[in-house]
């Protein structure tokens, strides 16, 4: 694990509450730097960071979750039939399509975490 020096780890508290304020609908990188008024480079370290200790999961294609968002996702669609389709995700989550794919195939690749 990365230990941070306390400034550090303020901004590291501030980037991962801000996904997991945004649920299913997590900012891209660009949109976390604008709202926490960070240069993109430094989101990406600590959301590299979120993802050494567990905390936010890469979904690929640039989105990241909170875990705990896929967590409580994996959760809700414990009694839904099996295959859990996308359109199925995006409906229950009220997010896009996008997101919900990527929340999926994050929760199917994700060892313990499979809906």
């Amino acid at each position: 694990m990365t230990p941070l020096k306390p400034r550090q780890e303020a901004f590291y508290r501030r980037v991962v509450e801000l996904y997991r304020a945004a649920g299913m609908t997590p900012p891209s990188v660009r949109m976390a730097s604008h709202l926490i008024g960070a240069p993109p480079d430094a989101i990406r370290a600590m959301l590299r960071i979120g993802v050494e200790r567990g905390e936010i999961t890469d979904a690929g294609e640039g989105i990241y979750f909170a875990t705990e968002t896929l967590r409580r996702l994996a959760e809700q669609l414990k009694p839904l039939p099996q295959p859990v389709k996308v359109a199925q995700v995006r409906d229950l989550t009220g997010s896009s399509r996008r997101y919900a794919a990527a929340a999926l195939r994050a929760l199917r690749t994700q060892e313990g975490m499979n809906p």
